[in-house]
């Protein structure tokens, strides 16, 4: 006997389910998980600072950062002593909900450690309804007693008095190599936006009509990829083939191993590169500033350290080879506009991109306080070299205007209060970072990969539409960096054979 489902019955699974989670669980975790691990890790980043200018009795001295934390909401008052604050307050009284950040670092002089200190180097803005909010985990009846709406969904921030919202942007996944048809002299082409923490290289590879494949990163255009190779020490020509052909036989690779036959070591490799790129100086000079280009410059997403150099290289080859498969038609372009290849910026990764390049400003305005107090031959106080209201104007300067890092604007907007579903709309908007005036029809519409994870209907007329889309009720988004450990051995259990990099 089967039951028959009621109409009101196929709701329960629905509404059980935002009984446990909520609407924007996404956006306030992302913003916890900001405050609690990247904070930290940001910080770490930087590691160690060293003041090129010491006061007299000091040889030697490391500022090494240790971690850093958020606190609760409060507000200062003019007498100077702390309270908590809750939403409405600030609101009504046009004032900025938000917390103060502490910094732990530790002074190395002479190679011992002297002391720990920790230092409030500034104010951050708190979201609401997140667990840095004085809302976390009140019932019901006790936000009415505070004059809060009990059903108010959170996850915006109260800047000055005003309510704002960072609006989550769409954008092509980094570190991943596309490849498409060319036009003109370029026969195909591919390309990849290499991200490691605070630098994005945008790269280039381009298979022209003489059959050579040119690699563009960064002010770097149009070096022949066979040099690159063999200067990051992959250098015997039948491993060069064996790597890009894998069972296929492309002619263009013999192309390209022929054009570069002369090179038969790494030493030459450089020097051809250093001649290229034009460097200057004797042959140690010119192999060394190679070195830093291919460290720094090139794929900083794989390492910026010598022991990377053959991964970089395999890469490489593997990013020929796919190329060359769509050039022989063995595989398809890649549709920029599959899911799979999209990635979206949660507020928690809009803050940590924020907080990264306010940090580092923060800590060389401190190196400069340093410098300026030793010249003067007194010896600087380490906790006052940190200028805290540097800190809070920055970030309430980007907050409230929305100029983001990497030239993105926009990005933090007044949150419309027409009713409740205008504020839901807002709370879970997304922006593709594709420019309104751009005539880019396939960008605009809708892709079997939307299905579930954004709304199929609601995106405005005019320029803006299919560009401006909005999340579906039941979309989640992870936001935790991968342990790469993990994935690369559960990648062994099914079968992953690893590459020896070591000479």
């Amino acid at each position: 006997m089967f039951y028959k489902m009621r109409n009101s019955d196929k709701y329960l699974l629905f509404y059980k389910y935002f009984e446990e989670h909520g609407v924007l669980e996404t956006q306030i975790e992302s913003f916890n998980y900001f405050a609690d691990v990247e904070m930290t890790e940001i910080v770490k980043e930087v590691g160690e600072v060293e003041p090129k200018i010491l006061p007299p009795g000091i040889k030697d001295l490391k500022i090494r950062f240790e971690k850093a934390w958020l606190s609760k909401a409060d507000y200062i008052e003019k007498e100077g002593i702390p309270r908590i604050i809750y939403p409405n307050e600030a609101r009504i009284r046009n004032i900025t909900y938000s917390g103060s950040v502490y910094v732990e670092f530790s002074a190395w002089e002479d190679g011992t450690l002297k002391t720990k200190y920790v230092v409030n180097i500034g104010r951050l803005p708190i979201m609401v309804k997140s667990k840095y909010c004085n809302l976390y985990g009140l019932s019901e009846e006790e936000l009415i007693k505070l004059g809060e709406d009990p059903y108010d969904p959170g996850s915006y921030f109260i800047i000055n008095g005003t309510e704002r919202v960072l609006v989550m942007s769409e954008e092509l996944a980094t570190n991943k190599f596309y490849v498409e048809e060319g036009q003109g002299p370029v026969k195909y082409r591919g390309f990849i936006f290499s991200e490691a923490k605070a630098v994005s290289i945008p790269h280039r590879m381009e298979l022209l009509n003489d059959g050579i494949v040119y690699l563009t990163f960064g002010k770097f255009k149009r070096i022949p990829v066979i040099p690159i190779v063999k200067a990051l020490g992959l250098t015997i020509d039948a491993d060069i083939a064996k790597l890009i052909n894998e069972g296929d036989n492309f002619e263009e690779t013999y192309i390209n191993l022929y054009e570069f036959i002369g090179i038969q070591d790494q030493e030459q490799a450089m020097l051809w590169l250093a001649n290229k790129l034009k460097f200057t100086g004797g042959e140690d000079i010119k192999k060394e500033k190679v070195r830093i280009v291919l460290d720094n410059y090139l794929l900083p997403h794989i390492g910026t350290s010598p022991k990377d150099r053959a991964m970089k290289a395999y890469n490489l080859l593997k990013m020929v080879k796919k190329l060359l498969l769509l050039t022989h038609g063995k595989i398809e372009e890649d549709i920029k506009d599959h899911f799979m290849n999209k990635v979206v910026r949660l507020p928690g990764e809009l803050l940590r991109d924020l907080f990264r390049v306010v940090f580092r400003t923060v800590v060389n305005d401190a190196m400069h306080q340093y410098h300026r107090l030793a010249r003067r031959g007194k010896v600087p106080s380490l906790t006052s070299i940190f200028r805290s209201k540097l800190f809070t104007e920055r970030f309430g300067s980007a907050m409230g205007t929305g100029q983001w890092t990497r030239n993105r604007t926009g990005v933090s907007q007044l949150l419309d209060r027409t009713n409740k579903l205008a504020v839901l709309s807002h709370l879970t908007r997304v922006w593709s970072s594709i420019p309104g005036e751009a005539e880019l029809l396939e960008a605009r519409m809708v892709h079997g990969t939307h299905w579930g994870r954004l709304d199929l209907i609601e995106t405005p007329e005019g320029k803006n539409t299919g560009l401006r889309k909005n999340l579906t009720l039941l979309a989640k988004i992870t936001f935790q960096e991968a342990k790469m450990g993990e994935i690369v051995e559960k990648l062994k259990e099914f079968g992953l054979k690893p590459i020896k990099t070591e000479k």
